[in-house]
């Protein structure tokens, strides 16, 4: 015979069933929400949280097949303690392929619009089978915002036979323009000759916003693509192939809502732009001519000058004609040689002295800040710097660092106690 005793439990025993029976409860309450309701839910979940909300069931399950955002990045399919270029990059890019084929198969529902598909992982033209079968899906899904940077960790760029060849061919058929509102692609071949829509089509990239390309090999007209974006305010060129080295838009099809644009390390030979509502350009290049002169509302302009050559004449002539409304703050950088020193070569001490006396020709009005490093005091940079002097009415500040910021091999100790005999003459 057994005795069965029964009585109260403990009080944090009874919070426990309570807070759980309120746990279930809400649950409950929660799956029992319109499906509308839950997608918009689901939405506001990350990439990984809303993953896992898969195997609650298979109402989940359904919804999860609509989440509106697909990103797949190493972090997020090996986890952010791995190194994709690592010990072992062959292994990480199998499991990043198959973890990603996988996602893609669950979210690849007739229904489904995406409104966000980034992919970044270093990846080549010999996984195209794979990445074809991602960006079809961004394709069909009428994907808003597309990021497909495949940049290596330790790349070699001059390879491009490696760079994956992305089909912009795919986001403009189906007898409806293109819904992509911001495009980023890294580490990709893009073939302009092929891939555009013939004249008078209408399916164009007609609300293109931002275009952002790094390391791209362009083959083609990219002039022909700009023009069909007619919304475009953002534009970035870094690092990139462009088989036409002038970029030259037409004046009589002016880029009408561009504000930013940014062009670095491509090798142009000319850059002419109508853009009447430029604020911000950024351009980072050998001296080549620039044509801007319609962008009236330009606020912010940064140059800056590749080649250590002879920058003064192309910044004194050829940069205020290029840039002539730049109204807030103009920024150049160059690197300037001046520590060339030869003891027996004479001095024409009698032109620099005459320089230094005859007034400016003409005078820097707007000209506020003055920033010079590699400073050693050396008789030229002392006369730049009095010339600058001598040379504005409303500067503020005229700032000498001693350090160098680009190293030109000066380290003949000789020329560095030239500079400081001569900073104790002036």
């Amino acid at each position: 015979m057994r005795a069965v005793v029964h009585g109260k439990g403990t009080k944090s025993e009874g919070c426990a069933r309570i807070n759980m029976k309120k746990r279930i409860s809400q649950a409950f309450r929660l799956h029992r929400l319109p499906p509308d309701v839950l997608r918009v839910i689901l939405s506001q979940l990350s990439f990984k949280e809303a993953a896992r909300t898969s195997v609650v069931s298979r109402k989940w399950k359904r919804l999860w097949r609509c989440y509106p955002k697909l990103v797949l990045t190493g972090d997020m399919m090996l986890g952010s303690s791995s190194n994709a270029a690592g010990d072992h990059p062959t292994s990480n890019k199998t499991t990043f392929i198959r973890r990603a084929n996988s996602i893609v198969r669950q979210l690849s529902s007739p229904s489904a619009t995406l409104n966000k598909f980034i992919v970044k992982f270093p990846l080549l033209q010999s996984d195209a089978d794979h990445i074809d079968r991602w960006v079809s899906l961004s394709a069909s899904s009428r994907a808003r915002r597309i990021v497909l940077d495949l940049c290596p960790e330790l790349e070699k760029f001059g390879d491009k036979d490696q760079m994956y060849s992305f089909p912009l061919h795919l986001f403009s058929v189906g007898g409806s323009n293109s819904c992509v509102k911001s495009l980023c692609l890294g580490f990709v071949s893009l073939n302009l000759l092929h891939q555009l829509s013939p004249a008078g089509n209408t399916n164009r990239l007609t609300i293109l916003k931002k275009l952002t390309l790094h390391k791209v090999s362009i083959a083609g007209d990219l002039q022909s693509l700009l023009l069909e974006c007619d919304v475009l305010e953002w534009l970035s060129l870094t690092f990139c192939s462009l088989q036409h080295r002038d970029l030259v838009i037409q004046h009589q099809q002016p880029l009408q809502r561009l504000r930013h644009l940014r062009v670095l390390h491509c090798r142009l030979q000319k850059l002419e732009l109508q853009a009447p509502n430029l604020t911000e350009f950024e351009f980072a290049n050998h001296q080549v001519p620039l044509v801007l002169g319609d962008c009236v509302n330009m606020s912010m302009a940064s140059v800056g000058l590749l080649l250590p050559s002879d920058g003064f004449d192309y910044a004194c002539t050829k940069l205020p004609f290029a840039l002539p409304h730049v109204c807030d703050r103009l920024t150049l950088s160059m690197a300037i040689r001046t520590e060339m020193y030869c003891a027996n070569t004479p001095f024409y001490t009698s032109d620099l002295d005459a320089a230094a006396t005859t007034p400016a020709a003409r005078l820097h009005e707007r000209l506020r800040t003055v920033y010079m490093t590699g400073f050693y005091g050396i008789r030229g940079q002392l006369e730049l710097a009095h010339r600058i002097l001598r040379s504005t009415v409303a500067l503020d500040r005229l700032i000498i660092d001693p350090t160098r910021k680009v190293d030109h091999d000066f380290r003949n100790q000789a020329y560095a106690g030239m500079g400081r005999t001569m900073a104790t003459l002036y």
